[in-house]
């Protein structure tokens, strides 16, 4: 980035699933969005609707894509979407399905030791080099301006986690009309804020 390039990125999470209101573990898997999660998503939509976008990208996963359809519904002139494997919620594996309650010590257990892989899922470690090398890619593509993201609750976390603090998972919240904006600043400074 040059002196006066600086990157917005507006980061969205999808709206509420039926998994979700179960509190069961989705990861990679996928739910319908309920009618608070349509609801929400449609608050989502009016935070961002006047900002203009430069490129927009979602997870491939269908809460994702059914949240930006919905997005592309109240927001003209979108720019085409790239949906990415790379946005993807953590793959949980075996313990995908599993009730969020039951399994939250072996959750917070991996996100202690990041090097050992969920059964027949995915590590810590290797989700947050895939949510590292988005970013990166997105900062080598798009040196300026604004991009939209749509994607889950752990990529949004981690990047808070890896970019702009707190340094631990505990303090991160997502509320259901939440918004970001990241900037990713010339100087090399990085900044998270809600809309």
């Amino acid at each position: 980035m040059n002196q006066k390039q600086t990157l917005k990125v507006i980061l969205v999470r999808h709206g509420e699933t039926i998994g979700n209101v179960k509190g069961v573990v989705q990861g990679q898997s996928d739910t319908p969005l309920t009618e608070r999660g349509i609801a929400s998503t449609l608050k989502k939509a009016e935070k961002v609707r006047d900002l203009p976008f430069d490129a927009v990208f979602c997870s491939d996963l269908s809460r994702t894509v059914a949240t930006l359809k919905l997005l592309q519904g109240k927001i003209t002139g979108l720019p085409e979407p790239v949906y990415t494997r790379d946005l993807r919620e953590i793959d949980f594996g075996d313990l995908t399905g599993r009730l969020k309650k039951e399994i939250m010590p072996i959750i917070l257990a991996h996100k202690e030791a990041p090097e050992v892989p969920y059964p027949n899922g995915e590590s810590g470690g290797a989700f947050i080099a895939r949510v590292k090398g988005f970013f990166k890619m997105l900062m080598d593509r798009h040196a300026k301006g604004q991009i939209l993201v749509v994607t889950h609750f752990g990529v949004m976390e981690t990047a808070a986690c890896r970019f702009t603090g707190p340094p631990s998972y505990e303090n991160i919240h997502i509320g259901p009309d939440d918004v970001w904006r990241m900037t990713f600043s010339h100087d090399g400074s990085i900044t998270r804020e809600a809309l």
